[in-house]
């Protein structure tokens, strides 16, 4: 009797020793790398800048224009002053707040964080444009559901290039960083792009900003379809680059190295190749 329980209690033993085994060395198959749909990636490029400099991920909104300069009335006289009380005015700021769903404890929450530099900067006393440094961070989450992010960091200057202060030129850099999760498929895209913008003419008198000259360069890691269950030194983003040439009427010339080219809408994505 006591010779069957130290058998049985053996191979029980043995049992669990080798299902630990096979449990721990049970990896998901790493998913086959898809080759890249560079008419998405155009689409994606090309519409995440707009959006970033339009404020439409947070930051600030080149749509809203420039300040005119200073002036008020006092008892029927107008008073102007020689230099504007904005000039070289700075605003410095930052911002964290969450707001949860009122109705349960895993439904959607909505995180915001960020800070603003903001400085306005003038011509002969007189303001004309403003330099911008931002950095604003937008989280959308469901607890097991999804998990969206969206990050913008804006560092360029702003200038009118005529009187009606709805013409202007922007000049310098930004980054736009958005990376979803669906947790329960465990999977997600991953997307990362600097752009350097020299020499945009922006038109807003419509009240829609129309980038209707100039150039941004990009370097870009993007990555789709990638698995929560691998390893992350399996995962590794591909890093392309390339040029925007804007052309007017929300039109952009788009081409990723070395000879990707595409038009895109930049207000409804649709991407025509060239």
């Amino acid at each position: 009797m006591k010779l069957n329980l130290i058998r049985t209690f053996l191979l029980l033993s043995a049992f669990i020793v080798f299902y630990t085994a096979c449990k721990k060395n049970t990896v998901k198959p790493i998913a086959a790398t898809p080759a890249t749909d560079y008419k998405a990636l155009s689409s994606q490029l090309a519409v995440s800048f707009y959006k970033s400099i339009t404020g439409q991920y947070g930051g600030t909104d080149v749509s809203k224009g420039i300040k005119s300069p200073f002036g008020t009335n006092a008892a029927g006289h107008k008073m102007v002053f020689s230099t504007s009380p904005l000039c070289g005015f700075a605003i410095d700021t930052s911002y964290n707040y969450t707001i949860p769903d009122p109705v349960q404890i895993f439904d959607t929450i909505h995180r915001y964080h960020g800070s603003f530099h903001f400085v306005y900067t003038c011509t002969g006393g007189v303001v004309n444009g403003y330099d911008v440094d931002d950095s604003v961070r937008n989280e959308v989450s469901d607890y097991g559901y999804f998990d969206n992010v969206y990050a913008v960091g804006q560092h360029y200057a702003v200038k009118a290039l005529d009187q009606t202060y709805k013409l202007v030129s922007m000049n310098g850099s930004l980054n736009s960083d958005v990376n979803d999760v669906g947790e329960f498929n465990e999977s997600g895209s991953y997307f990362l792009a600097s752009y350097s913008l020299t020499g945009l003419v922006v038109n807003f008198a419509s009240g829609t900003a129309d980038i209707t000259g100039g150039t941004t360069t990009f370097h870009v890691k993007y990555l789709l379809g990638w698995s929560i269950g691998v390893p992350p030194q399996y995962q590794q983003p591909t890093i392309y680059d390339g040029t925007i040439e804007y052309l007017g009427n929300h039109k952009a010339k788009l081409t990723i190295n070395p000879g990707h080219v595409y038009m895109v809408d930049l207000i409804t994505g649709v991407v025509t190749p060239v």
